[in-house]
């Protein structure tokens, strides 16, 4: 719904704003999920530093 509409949009205006809408959405989609897919990444980079250090600390011969 728009509110406070003042001018009236021609076709082509009204056709250029509609597709840089769905390239705005697309574009946030793949980022958002790539964003997500980079967070996880590091979380299990982080698990595995810290069981490699707990490791360590459990077996000092290994140093």
């Amino acid at each position: 719904m728009i509110v406070n509409k003042s001018e009236e949009m021609c076709y082509e205006e009204e056709l250029t704003q509609d597709v840089l809408e769905i390239i705005t959405v697309f574009s946030a989609r793949r980022y958002g999920s790539r964003s997500h897919k980079n967070k996880k990444l590091i979380e299990r980079m982080k698990e595995a530093t810290q069981d490699d250090a707990n490791q360590a600390e459990a077996d000092p011969t290994t140093e």
